[in-house]
């Protein structure tokens, strides 16, 4: 079915007032959303019905934990607000020292699009990274195994050139988890090799999978980068990990780098163009177009800002509005 966006964010904005956020937080946490959602990432509507964006009763006041001469640790907070606090924070580091690193922890629910937050970044003409790891949730098996030890531990990069951002966004996991969740709700089934369930087999129905577990993209290429991802969001940033020091929560980690620092912004700006120019420039395979990463949903993006209209589906829509009326 087909949504005004005007519609649409404000439904989103009821349902994420409902869950107890407003002001400021309830803004921010509508638009993150809503920038997946024009871009068909899983990361959006489905999160409001599903417990993805869940209120504590006592949620910590966003505060500055730690800080150095090029990096800063910030703890509490919706992890939404968070991460717009600390990629604007290692935006102002970068243009200080060259680079800016900011760790969170502390932080509660879930980060969203990271790709919302790199972009952020990229748009003040530095080169973004931000990963995300899970502090007290496993859902994801390392390579060998079906015991669920990681979060889908999603990381995203971006970077400026002339004719814009290049954006890439993407778990470590096999699919991200409010993908599986998604699935469930259309009654779809999931590809070979997406996961587990409850007692180890490899499953296709996403109703299983949730009670088991996800398996790391590509084997052990996404184990490792997993890995990566714990290590910077959890011990690096003082947050925790699934069975470990899960009390300090999730942890997220932004670096910020001014692209000038060795070669000058302008020179930068040249060459990053002429490297986004080289791999358009691909001949594309029959039926296919060459994309660059985050250009796909950014179409979709523009064209959904054309007609005024995103499509959504039903299951999806009716699981939105129930939970409002409800």
């Amino acid at each position: 079915m087909k949504v005004g966006i005007q519609e649409l964010t404000d439904t989103v904005r009821r349902g994420v007032e409902k869950l107890g956020y407003s002001g400021g937080d309830a803004q921010i946490i509508t638009d993150v959303l809503m920038y997946a959602q024009l871009r068909g990432n899983n990361q959006g509507i489905t999160k409001i019905a599903t417990g993805g964006v869940p209120k504590p009763e006592e949620l910590e006041t966003l505060q500055l934990s730690t800080e150095n001469k090029c990096a800063k640790l910030i703890s509490g907070g919706h992890a939404m607000v968070a991460l717009v606090k600390a990629a604007d924070m290692a935006v102002k580091l970068a243009e200080e020292h060259g680079v800016g690193i900011v760790a969170t922890n502390r932080s509660f629910t879930s980060s969203g699009a990271l790709g919302f937050f790199s972009r952020r970044i990229a748009k003040r003409g530095y080169i973004g990274f931000i990963c995300v790891g899970n502090g007290s949730f496993a859902f994801v098996a390392p390579e060998g195994s079906a015991e669920p030890k990681f979060g889908t531990n999603p990381l995203s990069y971006a970077f400026p050139y002339n004719g814009g951002e290049v954006v890439f966004d993407n778990a470590t996991a096999a699919m991200a988890y409010f993908g599986i969740v998604e699935a469930k709700l259309n009654g779809e089934s999931l590809s070979e090799g997406i996961g587990f369930d409850k007692d180890g087999n490899p499953s296709t129905d996403p109703g299983a999978v949730l009670e088991g577990s996800i398996s790391t993209f590509a084997g052990h290429k996404g184990y490792g980068l997993s890995l990566l991802v714990q290590l910077l969001g959890g011990p690096f940033a003082k947050a925790g990990t699934p069975g470990v020091n899960e009390e300090d929560g999730s942890g997220n980690f932004v670096l910020a780098i001014d692209p000038g620092l060795l070669a000058g912004r302008e020179e930068y700006m040249n060459r990053a163009t002429k490297l986004v120019e080289q791999i358009k420039s691909a001949k594309p395979l029959p039926g296919r177009q060459v994309y660059l990463p985050g250009e796909k949903g950014d179409t979709l993006a523009t064209k959904c800002e054309e007609t005024g209209e995103v499509e959504i589906a039903d299951a999806i829509w009716n699981e939105l509005i129930a939970f409002i009326e409800n």
